[in-house]
Order: C-alpha cells, then structure tokens, then sequence
C-alpha cells in the first residue's frame, strides 16, 4: 500500500475510533454488530488496508457516518460511456482537422 493511501486509511480510523468512544461503544460491541472479531475492529482503528470495504462501509453507517460515503460512491456518468464518447470526439476531431 503506497504511503499517501496509507496516511487516509489511518486517519478514516481514527476518526471511527473517536466516534465509537463518543457513541460509549466497546470494540467487542461493534465486532459482534458488525460480525467481525475484535481484532478486526482494532485493525480498522489503526488503518488497515487488509479490512474489506463492506466491512468499512458497514462501520460507517453503524456509527452513523454513512452520508459521505454515498455521496462519493455516486457514480455520476457511467465510465464506458464517457470512454465512447471521447472516441467519437476524437474521430470527429481527426476527420475536421486542417491539414496544410
């Protein structure tokens, strides 16, 4: 895992472990909500890159959080028909294009 990713993940943890405590949670309590062991709690406080994302997600809306992580998972425009579409610019382009 490269260190930028890193850094994010450890700071996501972070901030789901100052949310347990405020919401007087244990880890053995999230682990048993969540159906994951404690040591996976732990991992995911710590910024493990090794937890699955449905686990992390799962955190997200236990604790609360979920909001921001729908409005990043909206895909806005569907990637094969961007890919498409630039092609055919691209094809167009050529065809008009002004040579000397």
């Amino acid at each position: 895992m490269n260190e930028e990713r890193g850094h994010y993940l450890r700071q996501l943890g972070m901030l789901y472990r100052r949310l347990r405590i405020e919401r007087k949670l244990r880890q053995r309590d999230v682990a048993v909500r969540l159906g994951v062991s404690v040591d996976t709690v732990r991992a995911m406080e710590r910024g493990a890159g090794s937890v699955a994302i449905e686990t992390w997600l799962a955190l997200a809306e236990l604790l609360g959080v979920a909001r921001p992580w729908e409005k990043l998972l909206q895909v806005p425009v569907d990637p094969f028909e961007e890919y498409d579409r630039k092609r055919k610019e691209e094809a167009w382009l050529e065809k008009t294009r002004v040579r000397r």
